[in-house]
């Protein structure tokens, strides 16, 4: 870097626009969290001392816009919803999947998203000392699921994905898609689609970085989904979907990217579709690289040791 640019070297970095970085050497391990920002967050909404939550949204919550029961004030709960997306992209891919659901409700907000939004409170204040570690010695590894139909309002499907490096996630999304599935088939091509431009973008990182690790495998939990990825031929029940989605096709025939199927109770990426029970959550929030730091103390919150 010092070669090339003009950089002035201030030591080891602890902190990192709010993100706290520590490193075991020996185990040649590096832990990220965000310990300020979600304290922050609990005190100024006078959450500190808050029963936790095993999850960040209740399984299976389908939130909805009624028009009914307006919070008098909704830039209360906007300024709530709108401070966690910074957790959720940096650190805490955990929250994704119910951060993405109530940014849908700002507009008009109701008490039901308001309960939600502190619903996710209450799972960061037994959750606290959480983030990513890296350290274990493993490629690019990519994972990919949607639900179908799931946005109550829309009907539109959710796409979840997690890309994993080193033991730890790079990069992941939950996002309503911009088109209605008539199918589980057509809701899993469409996320894989989207995956797999994620999935180019960060080989060529990578390879700009020195690091060539070929096709990047990635996991699908749908057999009809794998079967499209690897059937140029159309059919009837297909010939509907957009052609932007069959690029899946060509990326794959060119040794770019590689899908094999992985069961769902498997998938890293079934958090980022739907909100999951207890067990199954903290299953997925184990595969997805989300762990407790070093020891490291986070300030005067105490997390729930059952969480």
């Amino acid at each position: 870097m010092t070669a090339t640019f003009g950089v002035r070297d201030m030591g080891e970095v602890k902190d990192f626009i709010g993100m706290k970085l520590m490193r075991d050497r020996a185990a040649r391990v590096l832990f990220l969290s965000n310990p300020g920002h979600f304290i922050a967050l609990l005190e100024a909404f006078g959450m500190s001392k808050a029963t936790p939550n095993k999850t960040p949204m209740v399984s299976g919550a389908k939130l909805a816009n009624t028009r009914e029961n307006l919070l008098p004030d909704g830039n209360r709960c906007a300024e709530l919803v709108g401070s966690l997306p910074y957790l959720s992209t940096t650190t805490r891919p955990d929250i994704a999947f119910a951060v993405g659901v109530l940014s849908r409700y700002m507009a008009c907000p109701e008490e039901d998203h308001m309960r939600a939004a502190k619903e996710v409170l209450q799972y960061l204040r037994g959750a606290t000392r959480l983030g990513v570690a890296y350290g274990a010695e493993k490629p690019l590894q990519g994972h990919v699921d949607s639900d179908w139909a799931g946005d109550v309002d829309a009907r539109r499907s959710t796409t979840g994905f997690i890309f994993t490096l080193n033991g730890g996630p790079v990069s992941w999304g939950s996002k309503r898609q911009s088109t209605v599935a008539t199918s589980t088939a057509e809701a899993e091509y469409v996320a894989a689609a989207m995956e797999t431009k994620e999935a180019l973008w960060l080989r060529k990182l990578l390879s700009a970085l020195g690091v060539d690790g070929g096709a990047v495998p990635m996991g699908e939990d749908n057999q009809a989904c794998l079967a499209l990825v690897n059937n140029p031929e159309a059919t009837g029940r297909t010939k509907h979907v957009d052609v932007a989605y069959h690029m899946v096709r060509d990326y794959v025939a060119r040794g770019d990217v590689t899908f094999y199927f992985l069961p769902s109770a498997e998938m890293p990426a079934d958090g980022l579709t739907k909100a999951l029970p207890g067990p199954a959550f903290k299953a997925f929030r184990d595969a997805a690289g989300v762990a407790p730091d070093m020891g490291m103390a986070v300030g005067t919150l105490e997390p729930d040791p059952a969480c």
